[in-house]
């Protein structure tokens, strides 16, 4: 949506350039304010501006003469731009998606397997009363039990809904709310195990089928020795720095009555199996005994066993069976025995293969530092014969929206020579020019760095507007410099120089104009701008690199290339 926006706007701003502006121009514009009034008869404000740019661009033509006479020099700046470049790639951290200050989040809770909802409801109490003396807490709400939304849960799951005060009332971000929640509810309820995440957060991940920024997924055909594996490398993952409610995806067991069947007293007794499972599944269960109406609406009848029958097994055993007709009733326990037994909570199935999935947040470290330390935890506790490790969540979505970016930034610079080409009807004044852009995201990554922000996917969307933003300048200085080459035959340093004074003012205003729009973003100002901010510090950052690059490298690497008294003539051939 923001390439097709940029695209449109640009469209848009082409066609005013090339209709209205020129029209306003002619009709507003004085000799005084394009300059050309003689200096006696200029005064004011802007006029002592425009006198102090004119020195300002005369300082810089001589400036450029010193450099264009040291291309060695220049040479070792590039040389030392791509070490800087290449040593902050690896120091700067990188994550998937800008976190946000959405003010609320969502609390997921799991008391251990097997728990009554009486005791998950009192846990939960317990949840909302640590939430009651958090001062950013505005309200919550929770769903607990059996039946949470649309589908049906264990009675052990809930989650809660936590509303903040309004961030302009509060001195702690969410994220730093969320962290001392988690270390009261941990000191409270260890047992409870707790995952948190905010809304907007939740549903874009959901979407994209990575819930969770760490996700180590455990293929195998053998559950106890997937179970072993994870609760081995479980211990290990706890321990990296940033890793937050770990889950080593081995679920607590819940208690279950195993029933087994005499097959021998039931057949004497005239019933199948069939039969019997049916009578005790109705009595659990329940069974349609038609429909009540009301005034305005119906109800559906079930007919069970009470629960003082169900969930007693002294009780259980004595539940009445229907033998053959006219043979009357026998308790179940004549056919059946139970024996208490704990059996895993759920089954895992990924492409019909099973699985366990091991998972965790993280905190006050990016996902990529996070993710290094992971992977060497891995490495050190290699997975046995027949088990498969993958790593997925945010931390997979997140190499591979890299890659799919890296070729779009491809795609972009040779779009961008093939209009260049075009242009100066040379491949060298493109390669030149395209240059600038890879030293200059040196600054960009260098500007992320001293802000604590990562290389996401919307730094990275910086990077590739820079491409557009940096060649527009070069291209700026070198077109005046052709024409200068063409028209009046002079030599390509000095057609550099007379370029550099000409064109110093526009380059210097498109680039201080985009900054300060930019300014706005970056300094994180409204609503959801924490996810333009990244983006607008890399195109802040590269820029301001490229303006010196593209005013003193491009020219120097030109003139090496060329050479300094190259000459054109008004054909455009050498």
């Amino acid at each position: 949506m923001l390439s097709i926006t940029l695209t449109i706007a640009v469209l848009v701003s082409l066609a005013l350039a090339f209709s209205l502006i020129p029209l306003l121009s002619a009709q507003f514009i004085t000799d005084a304010d394009a300059g050309q009034a003689p200096i006696a008869e200029q005064r004011g404000l802007l006029a002592r501006i425009g006198h102090r740019l004119e020195s300002v661009s005369d300082a810089y033509e001589r400036s450029l003469g010193v450099v264009l006479r040291h291309p060695i020099g220049a040479g070792l700046i590039c040389v030392a731009l791509v070490g800087a470049g290449i040593l902050t790639y690896r120091v700067i951290g990188t994550g998937f998606l800008p976190e946000m200050d959405e003010g609320a989040f969502v609390l997921d809770s799991w008391s251990p397997g097997g728990t009554a909802l009486a005791e998950t409801d009192r846990q939960m109490h317990v949840v909302e009363r640590i939430l009651a003396d958090i001062p950013e807490v505005e309200g919550t709400s929770r769903r607990t039990g059996a039946e949470l939304g649309l589908f049906a849960t264990e009675q052990n799951r809930g989650d809660m809904v936590v509303r903040l005060v309004p961030a302009s009332k509060r001195h702690r971000t969410s994220i730093e709310v969320i962290n001392d929640v988690r270390t009261r509810i941990e000191s409270a309820l260890p047992r409870l195990r707790i995952e948190f995440v905010q809304i907007l957060s939740d549903v874009i991940n959901d979407l994209a089928g990575n819930a969770k920024p760490v996700d180590i997924k455990l293929f195998g055909p053998d559950l106890a020795a997937l179970d072993a594996y994870g609760k081995q490398l479980g211990i290990p993952l706890a321990k990296v720095d940033g890793i937050e409610d770990l889950f080593n995806g081995v679920s607590e067991p819940n208690a279950e009555l195993a029933m087994t069947i005499d097959a021998a007293k039931l057949n004497v007794a005239g019933l199948t199996i069939e039969q019997l499972g049916d009578q005790v599944t109705g009595a659990l269960m329940g069974v349609e005994a038609g429909t009540v109406r009301l005034d305005d609406r119906s109800v559906g009848v079930r007919v069970r066993a009470p629960d003082s029958v169900r969930f007693v097994l002294g009780h259980l055993t004595a539940l009445p069976i229907l033998l053959r007709p006219g043979s009357g009733r026998a308790p179940l326990g004549a056919f059946a025995s139970f024996v208490p037994i704990d059996t895993r909570g759920e089954l895992r199935r990924e492409n019909q293969q099973q699985m366990i999935d091991m998972t965790a947040d993280i905190a006050d470290r990016s996902l990529g530092d996070i993710m290094k330390d992971v992977k060497a935890v891995v490495e050190s506790n290699p997975a046995p014969p027949g088990i498969r490790l993958e790593i997925a969540g945010q931390y997979a979505s997140q190499q591979q929206a890299f890659r799919a970016l890296l070729v779009v930034l491809g795609l972009a610079a040779l779009s961008v020579i093939m209009v260049m080409v075009v242009q100066f009807r040379s491949f060298v004044e493109p390669f030149v020019v395209l240059l600038a852009a890879p030293l200059s995201f040196v600054g960009a990554l260098l500007l992320l760095l001293l802000t604590g922000t990562v290389l996401n996917v919307s730094s990275f969307m910086g990077l590739i507007l820079l491409v557009g933003l940096i060649v527009k300048n070069g291209i700026i200085l070198l077109d005046f410099t052709h024409h200068r080459l063409r028209q009046d035959g002079i030599t390509l340093e000095a057609a550099l120089r007379e370029a550099g004074r000409v064109r110093l003012r526009p380059i210097l205003m498109t680039t201080l104009c985009t900054l300060f729009g930019l300014l706005p973003l970056a300094l994180g100002l409204g609503a959801g701008s924490e996810l333009q901010r990244p983006l607008a510090l890399a195109v802040i950052g590269g820029l301001a690199l490229s303006t010196p690059i593209t005013l003193y490298i491009v020219p120097t690497l030109l003139v090496a290339v060329r050479g300094r008294n190259y000459r054109e003539s008004a054909t455009g051939m050498p």
